[in-house]
């Protein structure tokens, strides 16, 4: 007997798009003020920044956190 297709229940569907935004949203941190395009499209290089910026960014001090203070590495609300 050949299986076509496979029937997911609903919530394996609503659980599989949480965990999917919480992965693409609430996990990523912002360095885009410290990126620019690349000759790429799928690539991107630093900016010229000073490096108390990138000491003070939200990223990096969620960052620290996570390492200093046994944190989740996610940004503060």
């Amino acid at each position: 007997m050949e299986v076509n297709s496979i029937e997911v229940p609903a919530e394996f569907k609503r659980n599989a798009r949480r965990f999917l935004y919480y992965q693409l949203f609430k996990t990523s941190l912002p360095f885009g003020d410290f990126l620019e395009p690349s000759v790429r499209t799928t690539q991107t290089k630093l900016k010229s920044f000073e490096f108390n910026r990138l000491l003070n960014s939200d990223a990096i001090n969620a960052i620290l956190d996570g390492l200093l203070e046994g944190g989740d590495f996610l940004l503060r609300e």
